[in-house]
């Protein structure tokens, strides 16, 4: 039998090109053949698929053809992932293991795409923001967790921000690189530019008018003391009353500016976010209100609480705001019992903080109404207060990326409940 093999191109015999044919058997002639068409990219190639033990082979060999036709259809559709890619408005980027880029959708001018391909990614990245960006990518690669953040661009022309997006490429179980996408972010931040200017701005006009409201007070203050030491006995009763009102008076609106700054200062002066123990915090808070828990004859239970990425003093004024709000509602003919506890969703990383207490209690109707600024429930004769104690909490939940809401039995006491992320996105 004549094995010497065909010349590249010639295609198999008729009968093997739709598949079986069992008259003979499959020849080594027929497979070399079938595998240097394949390596020549050939299209539209089949082996015969005869008998004996080199059929199989033949199958399989048939089997790739049909695959790789397919794929290089996918590949070449005008509507397929190619396209999409290539016109997506998102920058990609994909870097191997030794941080060097492989592959790149867009063209940096400057640079070939030839030229790209290889380079170190940092080469792409503005100096000062090297460091960080390479703490992600080595996160990424040591833990196969995405990760994202903020970046400058290197050009001097076009987008100047951008929002970039990290996740694993996965060979098998080993970590090979990173995907990078970028999105364009520039006019949002330049909004938050903006917003940030405007806060300070406000902030300063706080801090200003702050100063300049209560020098007023402090002498209404001041001079209505004066009047009541010296002059007490030609006041009168009458005259006594009025001082005692006017003095009240000044005090609530010292208190309700020192408020305001205080919801004011959540985003203005919040410090970094840290590794805080918020059972830690709960102790401390305590021993803050040991005072008003003894005169109250409360009992407080503190429960497990988690440990969380937040800023402590934030945290710290958060629980002292919802626990002095669970020992101030409570009933005349009831000791006050305040339980303080939290639960962790393993799957969400999310933990809700409980503050629970037996007090006076609402109308769930107004649940919403609590948490804006000024609003109140109750009258200020026998509950005092500015109104603004629980619009702080929310929004230092909210800054920290979390939410809080209520539910309560009016008679019978509410629950407090600020759900909280145990890991900020954007923290290294």
């Amino acid at each position: 039998m004549d094995t010497r093999r065909k010349t590249e191109g010639q295609v198999p015999s008729p009968e093997g090109a739709s598949g079986t044919d069992s008259s003979a058997e499959t020849t080594l002639e027929e497979l070399l053949t079938m595998v240097d068409q394949l390596s020549a990219r050939i299209p539209h190639v089949r082996c015969r698929v005869g008998g004996g033990p080199l059929a199989p082979l033949a199958a399989a060999l048939n089997r790739l053809a049909t695959a790789n036709e397919e794929h290089r259809a996918m590949s070449s559709d005008p509507f397929g992932v190619e396209t999409l890619v290539a016109q997506s408005p998102i920058m990609m980027l994909t870097c191997d293991a030794s941080e060097h880029v492989r592959f790149m959708n867009y063209n940096v001018p400057g640079h070939t795409p030839t030229g790209t391909w290889k380079r170190s990614i940092y080469d792409f990245v503005v100096p000062d923001q090297i460091e960080m960006v390479r703490g992600h990518i080595r996160r990424v690669l040591a833990t196969g967790e995405p990760s994202g953040y903020e970046i400058r661009s290197i050009l001097p022309f076009g987008p100047q921000w951008f929002a970039v997006k990290l996740g694993p490429i996965r060979s098998g179980e080993q970590i090979v690189g990173v995907t990078l996408s970028l999105i364009d972010i520039s006019d949002l931040k330049k909004i938050q530019l903006r917003l940030e200017q405007s806060n300070r701005e406000l902030e300063s006009f706080a801090s200003v008018a702050s100063h300049d409201l209560q020098e007023p007070l402090r002498k209404i203050q001041t001079f209505s003391e004066r009047l009541r030491t010296t002059y007490a006995e030609a006041l009168g009763a009458e005259g006594r009353d009025y001082l005692e009102r006017m003095n009240n008076a000044a005090t609530r609106m010292r208190r309700l500016i020192d408020d305001l700054l205080s919801f004011s200062r959540v985003s203005s002066r919040a410090q970094p976010f840290a590794r805080v123990d918020l059972a830690e915090i709960a102790r401390e808070v305590l021993g803050d209100l040991e005072e008003t828990i003894a005169q109250a004859g409360a009992t407080v239970t503190l429960g497990e609480l988690p440990r969380l990425e937040a800023d402590p003093t934030q945290m710290r004024q958060l629980l002292q705001n919802l626990l002095s709000n669970a020992l101030k509602f409570h009933r005349d003919d009831v000791a006050p019992s305040v339980n303080v506890r939290a639960t962790v969703d393993p799957e969400t990383l999310r933990c809700e903080l409980l503050v629970e207490d037996n007090g006076i209690g609402f109308d769930e109707k107004y649940h919403d109404r609590i948490f804006n600024v000024f609003q109140r429930l109750h009258g200020r004769g026998k509950y005092d207060g500015t109104g603004i104690g629980l619009a702080i909490c929310r929004r230092i939940v909210e800054r920290h990326g979390g939410s809080i809401r209520a539910r309560s039995t009016l008679g019978q006491g509410a629950t407090f409940i600020a759900t909280l992320p145990l890991k900020q996105v954007n923290s290294p």
